[in-house]
């Protein structure tokens, strides 16, 4: 076998002048509208998993499509095990996507990738495509130059997008073969000034359905308006009445288990808060931010638990009028939760305070759709180490420690069924429109993701 410093710099090299090839396999991917939510897109989920697996086969990897719940989406695992006593790694990533609503908001159709201005404008092209493709294209340029110095493994989901129960059953099942010593969570992004990230948080995620009845039928508004009770109304009341004006959250006990960020954690974030909230204003086009008075913009981005609601469905919204006293409405309301916060403890803390503040006449149910804790993860092991070195080497820049707001709900079955570090990271930068419109990547951080893919490989050798 070639000297790992070797392996590495054949490896760099093809990733230099194979780069159309890299971005041409990542726009074929991206053209297969593998929606995991919506039951027609199916057929096109189970096609990208099949894609995955000829891609890996062509590698020189074992594949398997492991179908482990009936009526799941499957799960892809690709081992090579080539290098006996070397370390080994796991990579994930999902082949599934958000949906495309409001369609009419996209510039260029969303399974028709487009690049434009350094940029590929696509579905999927940050989450998780890019990313997981970054990965795919590191190991089979090292496969093309002598083989990896390491043993690997890939286990890409197809439910990521939908909190489903596949893959963390199939953690739970197969843990104790599927032993390795660090795990690539590759489905984070760069920072607002364009840094590589390297967790140390992910928020947990409780969703959940807030269903309110009134009376058996809609009604007319004019003869029945004063006597009987209004869904929308009271739905409205409670939501309202969920969140102060301050952005508290009034759920009793909601904040008891809240960790605190560390004092080293403050001061860092203490410096770069001003240019954090005017990126974020400037990126969402709001007027102004909110959230928990009293609290830097990132420690709520990151640190602090949220409540916000996701939708809001009920009687008359079509065009023009109808008088009418809706029977039933409802919302999605969703909880981000920060360590140690037990989503089980919350949504039974939710579930009261909801129908302590419903009204007569009104029946409220309140249903959990998903859910997902928190996970912590520590930075200071060998593999953090090599990822951080290799972002130098790739980026020219530090890698920053982040806190991340959004959830990776199979984390924590890695954590606890896997046992092994985690390594949380990626190459979408942070204004990349994931689960909106318009979604993108930037070119130039998909092509040094995969150097900086090939290099980490080979720092854990």
């Amino acid at each position: 076998m070639a000297t790992t410093q070797s392996l590495l710099d054949a490896a760099v090299a093809l990733a230099q002048t194979r780069r159309s090839a890299d971005l041409g396999d990542l726009i074929e991917e991206l053209r297969i509208p593998s929606i995991s939510t919506l039951p027609e897109r199916r057929e096109d989920c189970l096609r990208n998993a099949r894609w995955l697996r000829d891609r890996f086969e062509a590698i020189g990897m074992k594949v398997q499509i492991v179908d482990v719940v009936q009526g799941g989406l499957p799960v892809v695992v690709a081992d090579w095990d080539g290098r006996p006593g070397k370390p080994h790694l796991t990579i994930y990533g999902h082949y599934d996507v958000q949906p495309t609503d409001p369609i009419d908001l996209w510039h260029s159709p969303p399974f028709e990738p487009v690049l434009h201005d350094g940029h590929l404008w696509a579905r999927g092209a940050a989450d998780n495509k890019g990313n997981h493709m970054a990965t795919v294209k590191a190991v089979e340029h090292l496969f093309a130059a002598g083989g990896p110095p390491v043993n690997l493994r890939f286990i890409i989901e197809g439910e990521e997008e939908i909190s489903g129960p596949s893959l963390p059953k199939y953690l739970r099942a197969n843990g104790a073969h599927l032993k390795t010593d660090a795990v690539l969570i590759w489905d984070s992004g760069m920072d607002e000034q364009g840094h590589p990230t390297l967790a140390t948080a992910l928020r947990g995620l409780l969703y959940t359905e807030i269903h309110a009845q009134g009376p058996a039928v809609d009604l007319h508004s004019g003869t029945y308006g004063g006597v009987s009770p209004n869904p929308i109304n009271t739905l409205a009341r409670i939501i309202a009445e969920l969140k102060d004006r301050k952005g508290h959250i009034t759920i009793p006990g909601f904040y008891d288990a809240v960790q605190k960020p560390s004092a080293e954690e403050l001061a860092t974030w203490k410096k770069k808060d001003a240019g954090y909230a005017e990126t974020m204003q400037r990126m969402t086009g709001a007027k102004a931010l909110e959230g928990e008075e009293g609290f830097l913009a990132l420690e709520r981005a990151g640190s602090r638990p949220t409540l916000d609601v996701n939708g809001i469905l009920g009687g008359f919204v079509g065009e023009g009028q109808k008088t009418v006293i809706p029977a039933h409405a409802f919302a999605k309301v969703s909880m981000r939760l920060v360590a140690d916060q037990d989503p089980a403890e919350i949504f039974t803390a939710f579930q009261a305070r909801v129908r302590e503040l419903s009204t007569p006449g009104v029946e409220v149910e309140v249903k959990m759709l998903s859910s997902a804790p928190p996970v912590t993860c520590g930075v200071d092991h060998a593999a953090a180490q090599a990822l951080r070195a290799s972002y130098e080497r790739a980026f020219a820049k530090e890698t920053s420690l982040i806190r991340v707001g959004g959830s990776i709900p199979v984390a924590v079955d890695f954590q606890e069924a896997v046992g092994a570090p985690l390594v949380i990271s990626g190459i979408a930068q942070a204004d990349c429109a994931i689960h909106s419109p318009n979604e993108h990547l930037v070119v130039d951080n998909y092509h040094r993701g995969i150097e900086a893919v090939i290099r980490f490989i080979c720092g854990l050798a």
